[in-house]
């Protein structure tokens, strides 16, 4: 059982955006997190995103198989962790984002004699 927490690698890296930093109490062996980067594509956020997701999954499902105290904390944890995917995905996916818009309506950007004379036009488009 390996489990190291340091921020100058990708696995601390990971463990610190899911977060799985206790090495008392962690959910993730360094193995686990490593195979989590390899189906991410090295990207650690995106490899976060799925550890987050996959955990969620893992406390839903032992808050259903018990009904007392311990069961409301693995929901609350599940909760918890789908919220933080959601959360690493907007930063991951979210944003502003620009274009370069084309004219249909006859006119040229690129007139210095009317009220088109700038070349390009941002637009800025929420993804979140």
């Amino acid at each position: 059982m390996a489990f190291t927490y340091d921020l100058t690698t990708a696995i601390g890296k990971v463990r610190f955006l899911i977060p799985d930093d206790d090495s008392a109490n962690y959910d993730f062996e360094d193995d686990e997190i490593t195979h989590l980067l390899t189906l991410a594509g090295s990207n650690v956020t995106a490899a976060a995103i799925k550890g987050c997701r996959l955990l969620s999954r893992k406390y839903a499902k032992r808050a259903t198989l018990v009904t007392d105290a311990r069961g409301q904390a693995y929901a609350m944890r599940s909760n918890d962790l789908a919220k933080r995917a959601d959360e690493l995905e907007k930063s991951e996916i979210g944003g502003m984002s620009t274009l370069t818009l084309t004219r249909q309506d006859g006119y040229h950007d690129e007139s210095t004699t009317s009220e088109y004379e700038r070349a390009a036009r941002i637009v800025y488009i929420d993804q979140g």
